[in-house]
């Protein structure tokens, strides 16, 4: 059982608690904090200084600060040979923030290698649709159709859309919901989308892997508290360009 007396993790969440310093981190992975709680407040502070929620475990939430990040430059997604046929074919319609609900299902049924289950546990859905419900939480999703095929989900911090997780059912449509998603952001004065941790998938997207240092600085100066969330508006078709 953890406990703020046996355990040298600092536990958020509950009473006069502050954020963690994101420097001050306990192991190699950037574990910093524990909380009972998970809330939009506690995201609405910690997201900022680049502080999120990874799993939770026997009721205990585990923060992190991880010392690589990985970043998206909302200006600069690639979009590779492989994927042009599916952008000039107009097969697919992407809309913005129209099945925020059915997104964040299909994500938390996912298989992800080496897990037993899924990290979207009851307590992470609540939050997220709390968040949605503040303006706060928005989803991007891919249509064949009237199938939803594809599709991202993330929450907003100042002009940094943190990105939580994606899903497709037809090959390449999460693909296009990220490029679809970089390219909507941008145009709303988005500047970047935080992976939370890099992988190859992302990478070929156009994402960057930085140490938290330099990341933290994007964080200050486009996520700070003083600075106001980006608005988001929903739509029920955006067109992707090359």
């Amino acid at each position: 059982m953890f406990s703020s007396t046996n355990n040298p993790l600092y536990f958020i969440g509950q009473g006069d608690w502050e954020v963690p310093d994101p420097n001050d981190v306990s192991n190699d992975e950037g574990l910093i904090a524990l909380s009972w709680e998970l809330s939009p407040q506690m995201y609405d502070r910690l997201y900022p200084s680049g502080i999120f929620p990874w799993f939770e475990q026997e009721g205990v939430v585990f923060w992190f600060s991880p010392e690589v990040r990985s970043i998206t430059a909302t200006d600069q997604v690639k979009i590779s040979k492989s994927m042009r046929p599916y952008i000039n074919g107009r097969k697919w319609r992407f809309t913005v923030n129209t099945a925020f609900e059915q997104v964040l299902e299909k994500c938390s049924a996912v298989e992800r290698p080496g897990q037993a289950g899924t990290w979207i546990t009851e307590k992470f859905r609540e939050n997220f649709i709390a968040l949605h419900e503040d303006g706060k939480g928005f989803s991007f999703e891919v249509w064949d159709g009237q199938e939803l095929v594809g599709g991202t989900f993330g929450v907003i911090t100042g002009a940094i859309f943190v990105g939580e997780s994606m899903f497709h059912t037809q090959a390449n449509a999460s693909k296009y919901a990220y490029i679809g998603m970089c390219q909507y952001l941008e145009a709303q004065g988005v500047v970047a989308v935080d992976n939370q941790l890099p992988t190859e998938h992302l990478d070929s997207l156009g994402a960057v892997n930085m140490e938290r240092e330099e990341f933290l600085e994007i964080m200050h100066h486009h996520a700070g508290l003083a600075v106001e969330d980006v608005v988001v508006p929903s739509t029920e078709h955006f067109r992707l360009s090359l």
